[in-house]
């Protein structure tokens, strides 16, 4: 279904420009595919940093396509949590977002890929406050959120049980819950990917 419309061309293309960024090409991804969307996520750990003294979280780039309608092309970043694993996909600043692979998200990748490096620091210091940013109620934020994005009764009870692994009262304890839910076997990849844009957008709106 997806590699109707990836030529080699494409591919290629692609995996030139990263590699002027930086990106390992021996580097292990993360690769979500079912019959709705295809979510592939490139960490680039060179660019690797802490933001707990047991936290080091790894940037990189989010690449999302459904041929089925599903969602539109997009091109974010992305943020892995390495103590487990946990992905959010980061609200970005510009959105870049395609009807489908087409000669123009070719023609604009180089630049969507330039912006998307470059918000590695302001990720960095937004996620590092919400460490600092304290949650009086944490499972009645949860609730908020997960009303906010629409989530089912089924995915917020998934996001809660993510929370009680890691309890804390912190945003960044709210943010992860969401992240570790979306790793949840019972998800599909579009809820999933959905859990950790819930993720990044909940990380956007912590402001100093």
């Amino acid at each position: 279904m997806f590699t109707e419309r990836y030529t080699a061309i494409d591919h290629l293309e692609v995996l030139s420009q990263m590699l002027q960024y930086g990106f390992d090409p021996t580097a292990e991804v993360r690769l979500n595919l079912d019959q709705e969307v295809m979510v592939l996520q490139v960490p680039d750990r060179c660019r690797a940093f802490g933001v707990t003294d047991r936290d080091r979280i790894v940037p990189g780039i989010s690449i999302a396509n459904s041929e089925v309608g599903v969602l539109s092309l997009s091109i974010e970043a992305f943020l892995l949590r390495l103590v487990c694993s946990n992905g959010l996909v980061e609200k970005t600043e510009v959105q870049f977002r395609y009807r489908h692979i087409s000669k123009k998200a070719m023609q604009e990748f180089q630049d969507v890929l330039r912006q998307v490096v470059s918000q590695s620091q302001s990720s960095r210091d937004r996620l590092m406050m919400t460490t600092r940013t304290p949650v009086d109620h944490p499972l009645d934020s949860i609730d908020r959120f997960a009303r906010q994005f629409l989530l089912t009764k089924e995915e917020t009870e998934i996001v809660k049980a993510a929370y009680h692994q890691e309890q804390g009262a912190t945003m960044f304890h709210i943010i992860n819950a969401f992240t570790r839910a979306a790793q949840d076997p019972a998800l599909s990849s579009t809820n999933a990917y959905r859990l950790e844009r819930a993720g990044g957008q909940i990380m956007s709106l912590v402001r100093s």
